[in-house]
């Protein structure tokens, strides 16, 4: 069999085993079993897309609109274009870590005779497969939008496939090369999770410093950000692109389609994704194999340590250091280490706490966090007025906890909470505890996480809009209480529909439909309870009387879903078949 023919085998078997396909065909269409699911969650899925979509859209008109008065219209694709790599190339590090190296498939997938490239770029492809169906989102809304507004000819459209396509390679093959290099080297010791965190730790620093670096190269001031715009052919799209140049080279390849410029730019990005994409794939023929044996050698040394022989020979601790816990404690304490023991799980767990007040504080940082509330957010037209007006005080409130309540609603940790457990779920169903105190243990855990986890948001948004105490202590109120409702609700959609047969712990959080599902359903709650907000503060509503109204509707909330998780524990551990 040919490299190819053994590459396209291997894809293919891949991408059957990531998105499910044998076993909803299986489950669906020949057992014909739980067929409300696919349509319930078709339905939910479709309508918050839908109802998101909408927003987007408006918004990129909006935008279209204004920059097309400095006729730079395109500038709404190049900031399409480089919100989506900036988001492949920031949670691609940990997606390709998980798929690279803590894919239970790797023990079959290693003595075949395969070449470690052809592994390599088949869980590439997979990696890529996945980006593709979250850039569609950003990405479509954003071609769609300009083509239809600016009259795009026959070049532009069929110039947006290729384009498409090519967006994540770049800065997924960025994030795959630094993945490879190191794991390499951090697997090689006892602590390698360590490592692996330093290590993914020193390279957002880089990342981070190098957005700080590169917002510091534009124009700093009014007058000369001015001129910038004014002389600069493409400026708008120009000062966008600085971030990462080939999303400039992108939406140039769309908005000159049909042109000796078009065509020079789309001959560079496909020059510079294959060149990238050579490069991972020749880091991996030489380093990817030789970072799997040392993890499996570095797990098989753990397993072999004096503790672990002395405890198999009865040699383990005298009954007068055990400690006595309830059964929610242990299970608590029992979730806690799973995760912390787990790489995947702490790395899908953290990406989305840390990845957007990172970015936030770099770009407060960036535009002068000292120049007032507000920092570099003050040039917004009406945001200082806003930070500064009495009359928005609950609005500022309120717009600290949508941001706590965002970070609960996008992390995977709670609504993945059950699905973590996997096959290993039986040992719920046989321990002699009632289902609804070991429920109780994992809400312990997932509030405990919650909390820390929204710390450094806290901090972050506190810097940007500097509420004063009052505001503060009610915006950190009502974020924990939204939080919490978030939180239980995403047990209970995760209690009732575990995710249990993954066959690596990356699909168990980033493969978990619940995720998806909580997203839209926050999405949809925070919407309504916003606009219910606004129509109250527009009718001149105590702004007291609204921000403890909200407080208390979320408490409401979260004590209906506790309910929920309590009175459904039983049935639902009853009806999980393994």
């Amino acid at each position: 069999m040919s490299k190819s023919a053994q590459f396209f085998a291997l894809l293919k078997a891949l991408l059957n085993v990531n998105f499910g396909i044998s076993y909803g065909r299986r489950t669906f269409l020949v057992q014909k079993k739980r067929l409300w699911e696919p349509i319930v969650i078709a339905l939910g899925v479709g309508s918050g897309v839908i109802g998101l979509g909408a927003g987007y859209v408006s918004l990129l008109n909006a935008m279209y609109s204004n920059a097309q008065t400095l006729g730079q219209g395109n500038m709404i694709l190049t900031l399409a274009i480089a919100a989506g790599q900036v988001f492949v190339l920031i949670l691609g590090l940990f997606w390709v870590i998980s798929v690279f190296y803590f894919s239970r498939d790797a023990s079959i997938l290693t003595p075949l005779p395969l070449p470690a490239s052809t592994v390599v770029l088949a869980r590439f492809g997979v990696v890529l497969a996945n980006e593709y169906i979250t850039l569609a989102l950003i990405l479509l809304p954003a071609f769609c939008v300009y083509g239809t507004r600016s009259g795009a000819g026959p070049l532009y459209w069929i110039t947006c496939i290729p384009v498409f396509l090519l967006t994540p390679v770049i800065p997924l093959a960025i994030a795959a090369a630094a993945a490879i290099v190191l794991m390499r080297f951090v697997n090689v010791r006892k602590s390698r999770t360590l490592l692996m965190f330093l290590g993914t730790a020193v390279f957002f620093g880089i990342y981070l410093w190098f957005q700080y670096f590169i917002m510091h190269q534009g124009p700093q001031s009014e007058a000369d950000m001015l001129s910038y715009l004014m002389t600069v052919q493409d400026s708008l799209s120009r000062s966008v692109a600085m971030r990462f140049p080939p999303s400039l080279w992108a939406s140039f390849s769309l908005s000159k389609a049909g042109t000796a410029a078009g065509l020079g730019n789309l001959l560079l990005l496909i020059a510079v994704s294959a060149g990238a994409l050579a490069l991972a794939m020749a880091l991996g023929s030489r380093l990817f194999y030789a970072a799997l044996a040392a993890g499996s050698e570095a797990t098989a040394s753990r397993a072999k340590r004096p503790g672990r022989e002395a405890a198999q020979a009865g040699l383990a601790l005298p009954h007068s250091l055990w400690v006595r816990r309830s059964p929610e404690s242990a299970i608590a304490l029992k979730d806690m280490w799973v995760f912390l023991r787990t790489p995947t799980f702490v790395l899908n767990g953290l990406a989305n706490v840390l990845i957007f007040p990172g970015l936030l504080a770099v770009w407060f940082i960036a535009g002068g966090g000292g120049a007032g509330a507000g920092g570099p957010f003050a040039e917004i037209p009406g945001f200082t007025a806003f930070m500064a007006s009495p009359e928005f005080a609950a609005a500022r409130a309120l717009a600290f906890a949508v941001g706590i309540l965002f970070v609960s609603g996008v992390n995977a940790v709670a609504s993945s909470a059950f699905s973590r457990d996997g096959l290993q779920f039986w040992q719920h169903k046989v321990i002699p505890v009632p289902a609804h105190r070991q429920v109780v243990g994992k809400i312990l855990f997932t509030l405990a996480f919650q909390l820390v986890s929204m710390v450094p948001l806290v901090v972050v948004m506190q810097l940007v809009l500097r509420l004063d105490l009052a505001g503060l202590a009610m915006g950190v109120l009502i974020g924990i209480a939204a939080s919490v409702w978030a939180s239980l609700m995403s047990l209970y959609v995760d209690m009732m529909r575990p995710y249990l047969n993954w066959d690596n712990p990356q699909r168990a959080m980033k493969s978990n439909l619940n995720a998806l599902i909580m997203m839209v359903v926050v999405t949809a709650v925070a919407a309504a309870v916003g606009y219910i907000v606004i129509r109250a503060l527009s009718a001149q509503l105590d702004q007291g009387l609204v921000m403890w109204s909200t407080l208390g509707l979320f408490a409401v909330l979260a004590g209906v879903s506790y309910y929920l998780l309590m009175t459904s524990a039983e049935r639902a551990f009853a009806r999980v078949e393994l």
